[in-house]
């Protein structure tokens, strides 16, 4: 889809998978088709190949509770490409703003039937949070709900600067981007399906506040260097990484992917270091809470650089293409070594993630 060409990047990182990945990619696309779609959601959602993302970020979880998180995350792949990162109202928050308040306020408010006014992915998101809100605690399901307008609120900050051509600093992106990408939201996702939780007084350590931070980062600017060309082709660049690297460093689209890579190698290096110094003292809950911020990490990378989602153009003015189901080539290989060493922090705004070794 792209003459750009991403170089190795280092992800020292054990790979994993859910052993039952295939059923419950089997299971998705019958769920989806069940809400009268029509064939170009039919299409994003298989290419979404949601099940190959949710079980390898979540190698450990409940198989019933894997499957909502699946559904859900095609769900929310189909629901970008159709309203915040493409189509009509990508670019008009007069429109969508309202539209996803409604839609947020019927999750939290089954007897409402706002959500109707979405269709018909509406449904298949009331669909959702009623499954979970009947497999886990009210206190998760209530966390889930706030999580949801964390990740509405980044997108809500995109769609705000695409109607204007805005494209916002790195320093902002550093905070807008993972709030866009749904972290803290997939965190809790992938914490719900291995049935986990960190309880609040750790969730607050300086410490574990800023290997969360990197963790999300990482998960989402890999999701950028993955998803570039493919923003390119639906016209929504402003919110990526590798973009705003272009437009603020003033550099060639390639050039930025380079030092989009060194980037990250350099978080990497960060990531490993604050995971090690943890995990020296580290109890049950911790320990479990840091393997399942690698596994989010190496599993979505695993993920993306060979998914449909990203290496098929299904938004392009002239209407829908086939799909390639199976890729064969990668868009990036892995290295075994990191592009930039420098245990330091590269923007003033992140600096205090650094600041947290040895402490």
């Amino acid at each position: 889809m792209s003459e750009l060409e991403i170089p190795p990047l280092w992800c020292p990182i054990e790979p994993a998978a859910h052993p039952m990945l295939e059923q419950i990619e089997k299971e998705i696309h019958p769920w989806l088709a069940s809400f009268d779609v029509d064939e170009r959601v039919k299409l994003r959602g298989k290419a979404s190949q949601s099940a190959a993302w949710a079980c390898r970020v979540a190698p450990e979880g409940d198989i019933a509770r894997l499957q909502i998180m699946s559904d859900w995350t095609c769900w929310a792949f189909v629901t970008d490409d159709q309203y915040t990162d493409g189509g009509p109202i990508m670019d008009k928050p007069h429109e969508w703003n309202p539209l996803f308040c409604k839609l947020l306020y019927s999750m939290a408010n089954p007897e409402t039937r706002e959500y109707v006014r979405i269709p018909p992915l509406g449904a298949a998101f009331r669909d959702l949070s009623e499954r979970l809100e009947r497999t886990t605690s009210p206190a998760r399901f209530l966390e889930w709900v706030s999580a949801h307008y964390i990740w509405l609120l980044g997108s809500a900050c995109s769609v705000s600067d695409r109607s204007v051509k805005r494209i916002r600093s790195l320093d902002e992106h550093l905070i807008v981007g993972p709030l866009d990408r749904a972290e803290p939201l997939s965190t809790l996702m992938i914490q719900i399906a291995e049935d986990t939780e960190l309880p609040p007084q750790l969730q607050r350590l300086p410490k574990v506040r800023a290997i969360t931070d990197v963790a999300h980062v990482l998960h989402s600017f890999y999701n950028d260097l993955a998803s570039y060309s493919h923003e390119l082709h639906q016209e929504c660049p402003q919110s990526n990484f590798v973009h705003v690297l272009k437009i603020e460093q003033a550099i060639s689209p390639q050039d930025a992917i380079v030092e989009a890579v060194r980037f990250l190698d350099r978080l990497m290096l960060l990531f490993v270091a604050l995971r090690d110094e943890l995990n020296k003292s580290a109890g049950t809950e911790l320990r479990r809470y840091l393997r399942q911020l690698s596994n989010k990490i190496r599993g979505n990378s695993d993920f993306q650089r060979i998914a449909a989602r990203y290496t098929t153009v299904l938004d392009v003015k002239e209407g829908i293409t086939s799909i390639s189901e199976n890729p064969t080539d990668a868009m990036y290989e892995y290295s075994d070594h990191p592009s930039d060493n420098q245990l330091s922090a590269p923007f003033s705004s992140i600096s205090w993630w650094w600041d947290q070794l040895g402490r």
